[in-house]
């Protein structure tokens, strides 16, 4: 058994400069650093019950007790224990997702999106598609180039008219719109052109595009509303839905007539209630502008004529837009969801290019081009790697190199999604995935002795989980179902308690603190313990 040696220590060995580095205290050959016990200790704080002028002391002895169990767990090999291996692998994957991304720039995006969910933007836009790839791009950017003064100066409805003969162009009013509601190419385009521009030429994948920007305002919300519609094919559809709203007038009920009348079968059955929406949302800007023009709950609107038929329109309910908080989430999930999420990816990997200071534009992987043919479409392709001239190095990251044959191993192995015979690009392509996955890699090494905030958090759940598992062993799992040992207890304290029946919660728990207790007993005797003076003055002025 090892004798117990708790002494101050009066030395300057084993200590950094940086007082988050000096050593507090040792057990056998484990260090504990000032800065961690700090860290734990400040964000525990609330749970030290002694006098302020004595609670970091008493918080050290817990803290003394809580690394010796620890140690322990290290010893008796709780951390090689299958399942505690699945578990702690499973939490790290979930952790490493919040760190493997461009943070800065994904949280500058949901700030973006929040603010144009609160404003939106009125647009009207002429696209040309390209889908025929004999047009002439150049011709195309040209010739909305030249559009772009006429559309600006005339009315949207005026200058259909007078291109309505033009089937190669396709003009819109798109009305009010926000975050969300357009690709992003095209929402960016219309939330950086001023009110009353007309944007430059830009493609998107729908073809070309020039926009005309003729309002922005505040976000009206969200809202619900009924409906009923007689659709404009119906003999008569204006009067009879003029009909329907005399009778809702004199007392008949909404719901009831739209279930009996309305031709939208789908809202029909529901009394007419269409799902909440914003600007942006329907696809009919009559319609919508009708719906947000209604200023009461209750209010119905006069008959609207749009694309579809003759409608009637009921407020049911009005939202103001959610404060950023509540809406962050669902903003964040839909930008991991969409093309803004390229954004973030292109940002992340260009960090990663310069953090290990490489680019692809220097690396020669396409000595892999003539190596290719058609048996790779058949998942088929193999080739001897092993050869000397595949040993040469194709990179180096982190002093460690990457040879040629790494990547031939690599091809081998994810040649089953190929179908192309274009064999330049299936190597581009191959090559960018091997490439990011050997930078992610060497990055998710070094965020632990890189990033704190990460490697603290990990180490919490690391050591609170080898925790759980030995005091589960140690202590909690002592005495539940053991009567004869807790009666046994029980007996020899009668004096604490009224029964046995009714105390038994807590001579459970009595009898475990003792069980615990004598279990840091004997920790206490058979470790070392060492304090360091230095780093105990240093504690003791920070918390007098």
């Amino acid at each position: 058994m090892k004798r117990l040696l708790v002494f101050l220590l009066f030395t300057s060995i084993f200590y950094s400069q940086n007082e988050k580095d000096l050593v507090l205290f040792k057990i056998n050959d484990i260090e504990t650093t000032l800065g961690e016990f700090n860290r734990v200790y400040n964000k525990n704080i609330d749970l030290v019950e002694d006098s302020k002028e004595n609670d970091y002391m008493s918080y050290l002895e817990l803290f003394i007790n809580y690394k010796l169990k620890l140690a322990e767990a290290y010893d008796l090999g709780y951390d090689k224990n299958e399942d505690y291996q699945k578990e702690y692998k499973k939490y790290k994957n979930q952790l490493l997702k919040g760190y493997l991304t461009d943070s800065e720039s994904q949280e500058r995006l949901v700030e973006e999106a929040y603010e144009r969910t609160r404003n939106e933007v009125q647009v009207s836009h002429i696209l040309i598609r390209n889908n025929d790839q004999t047009n002439d791009s150049s011709e195309i950017y040209n010739r909305l180039s030249n559009l772009r003064l006429p559309f600006l100066e005339k009315n949207i409805e005026i200058f259909n008219k007078e291109h309505n003969s033009d089937k190669q162009l396709i003009i819109e009013d798109l009305g009010y719109f926000s975050a969300f509601k357009m690709i992003y190419e095209f929402e960016n385009i219309a939330y950086n052109t001023e009110v009353g521009k007309v944007s430059r030429p830009f493609k998107t994948k729908f073809g070309f595009h020039i926009l005309k920007v003729t309002d922005k305002r505040e976000s009206l919300g969200e809202i619900s509303v009924a409906h009923i519609m007689i659709y404009k094919k119906s003999s008569n559809s204006k009067e009879k839905i003029t009909k329907i709203l005399d009778s809702i007038n004199k007392g008949s009920s909404f719901e009831s007539m739209a279930k009996l009348y309305s031709q939208d079968k789908r809202s029909a059955a529901r009394g007419g209630v269409l799902n909440k929406f914003s600007s942006g949302q329907i696809n009919s800007i009559p319609f919508e502008n009708a719906a947000f023009s209604l200023k009461n709950i209750g209010d119905i609107s006069n008959p609207i004529e749009t694309k579809f038929g003759w409608h009637i329109i009921k407020l049911l309910s009005r939202n103001e837009i959610k404060s950023f908080d509540e809406l962050k989430p669902s903003i964040l999930s839909k930008i991991r969801r969409g093309a803004r999420n390229e954004y973030i990816s292109n940002s992340f990997n260009q960090f990663l290019d310069d953090k290990y200071n490489l680019s692809t534009e220097n690396i020669d992987y396409k000595f892999i081009i003539p190596l290719l043919n058609d048996s790779i479409t058949k998942n088929k392709w193999k080739i001897n790697y092993n050869d000397l001239k595949f040993h040469e190095p194709l990179f180096v990251i982190n002093q460690k190199t990457i040879f040629k044959k790494d990547f031939l191993q690599y091809v081998e192995k994810n040649q089953s999604f190929i179908s192309s015979k274009d064999f330049e690009q299936v190597a581009n392509n191959l090559f960018s995935r091997f490439y990011r996955d050997i930078l992610l890699e060497e990055y998710k090494k070094d965020l632990e002795r890189e990033n704190s905030e990460y490697n603290n958090i990990l180490t919490e759940y690391r050591e609170g989980l080898l925790m759980f598992n030995i005091m589960q062993e140690k202590v909690w799992s002592i005495g539940e179902k053991d009567s004869i040992v807790l009666r046994e207890y029980y007996i020899k304290n009668i004096d604490k308690y009224d029964s046995f029946e009714t105390n038994r919660g807590k001579i459970i728990a009595d009898y475990q603190k003792k069980v615990e207790n004598n279990w840091i007993e004997n920790l206490r005797k058979t470790n070392s313990i060492v304090l360091y003076s230095k780093a105990m003055r240093r504690l003791k002025k920070m918390y007098k």
